[in-house]
């Protein structure tokens, strides 16, 4: 069965234009599940099935062909006055993809429209050139966001859980609906978002599920295509990203405490980041020069990789980085409504934080994260002093929290359900 998501209806809009559509994403995240959905929509739109085509280039017969001519792509078209579209599965085995996509797209973009998946963003990038300039849109696909996760879950758990996501944004939910919102957040923070561990209800295949992701895409695919030498070594670095999600990332500090050189400790980085493992998000000044000269912080494209990777699934009540995790969760939404390269962090210089900034139209917005419940507004002070600097135009302030939905002046307390529909206004 095929469960529909939320960045489906952004990449159908492209469907009837000509550029090439190109699916982004870590593996398992569903990049080839919506490849069948966005057929899907084609012949419910009227496109014969006839003129639509799925190839799997990790099946060697059709990488071979592909890899002799882009010309053989035609080879499959029977009716030559109709437009045929191609779903073209892992873009990056070809040897060119890069020539590939440029010729069918200068020579035959009348005739034909491409959709195509790739896994690494490192390996596309390296093969994928700025002849393709003007020429394709990209969608980044990440595992579940809590909406998609609890549709998911909604459809193995029965009616029950229906009535859970119809209270989803409310911002008055009944105390039992509170309790399941917080048994699935909590599943979430242990588990994470991708879409075949939500689907699965046993906790021991779950675990299962997760390290062999850990151990096929993490500590092999990775291995293989950052050449790495060092299994160990790299393994060793990856550890210690998990253990300080939403902290400072120090290059100096981590060298000396792995004894790795920076520039090799960089490298990997830059392999994690565009293998889409991880993200940095940078301190939010005024000064551009400033944002790309200060420690960055981390966080995870998925918890519950974090956790196989710490081999960590202790309950939320009984370990010491729920608000870590939390915190992670709420940047994973966050990306819901901001690109990732307009969220920040705020830090004085007296280390008092904030969790996440973000700007728009010239206005910023302080964001605080806290995994515990309220009973009144509490704990802020940060957020009114933000917004009280006369430099800075801060209309609103959130902290986001497990229970209170609360405002007094620019504070508003804000629960994880309710994020979304506070920040909607935001998305692009």
């Amino acid at each position: 069965m095929l469960y529909p998501r939320k960045i489906q209806q952004k990449i159908e809009k492209w469907l009837q234009k000509e550029e090439i559509i190109i699916l982004n994403g870590p593996r398992q995240v569903g990049k080839t599940s919506l490849l069948k959905m966005l057929k899907e929509k084609l012949k419910t739109d009227g496109v014969d099935e006839k003129q639509i085509f799925y190839l799997n280039l990790e099946k060697l017969e059709i990488l071979d062909e592909l890899n002799q001519s882009p010309q053989n792509l035609l080879n499959y078209i029977k009716e030559k006055n109709k437009k045929s579209y191609f779903f073209i599965d892992e873009i990056q085995y070809l040897d060119n993809p890069s020539n590939f996509l440029k010729y069918l797209y200068d020579e035959h973009r009348d005739k034909i429209k491409i959709i195509t998946t790739g896994s690494s963003s490192l390996e596309l990038k390296a093969k994928l050139q700025d002849s393709l300039v003007g020429r394709k849109i990209e969608f980044r696909i990440a595992p579940l966001n809590f909406e998609e996760f609890l549709q998911f879950k909604s459809v193995e758990s029965g009616e029950n859980q229906l009535s859970v996501l119809d209270y989803y944004t409310h911002e008055k939910i009944p105390q039992e609906i509170q309790s399941d919102f917080k048994k699935y957040l909590d599943e979430y923070l242990l588990f994470g978002g991708m879409p075949k561990i939500a689907l699965t209800e046993s906790v021991p295949e779950k675990k299962i599920l997760l390290k062999n992701y850990v151990n096929d895409y993490i500590n092999k695919d990775l291995r293989h295509l950052g050449k790495i030498d060092n299994l160990l070594q790299f393994n060793q670095l990856i550890k210690l990203l998990a253990i300080q999600i939403g902290n400072l990332f120090n290059v100096n500090e981590i060298a000396n405490t792995l004894n790795i050189s920076r520039d090799k400790i960089e490298y990997y980085m830059n392999l994690l980041e565009y293998s889409f493992i991880l993200d940095k998000v940078m301190p939010y000044y005024k000064n551009i020069r400033s944002q790309i000269s200060k420690m960055p912080k981390i966080y995870f494209f998925d918890i519950g990789i974090r956790n196989q990777i710490l081999d960590n699934f202790v309950e939320l009540n009984s370990r010491l980085d729920s608000g870590s995790l939390f915190e992670n969760f709420i940047y994973i939404e966050l990306k819901q409504f901001i690109e990732k390269e307009n969220i920040f962090f705020y830090r004085t210089i007296h280390k008092a934080e904030i969790d996440f900034i973000f700007e728009k139209e010239t206005k910023v917005y302080p964001i605080e994260v806290k995994y515990k419940t309220f009973n009144k507004m509490t704990g802020s002070r940060i957020l009114t002093s933000f917004c009280d600097n006369k430099k800075i135009n801060c209309p609103n302030a959130y902290l986001v929290n497990l229970n209170l939905n609360k405002e007094k002046e620019k504070i508003k307390f804000i629960t994880f359900t309710n994020l979304k529909r506070k920040l909607n206004i935001f998305s692009s």
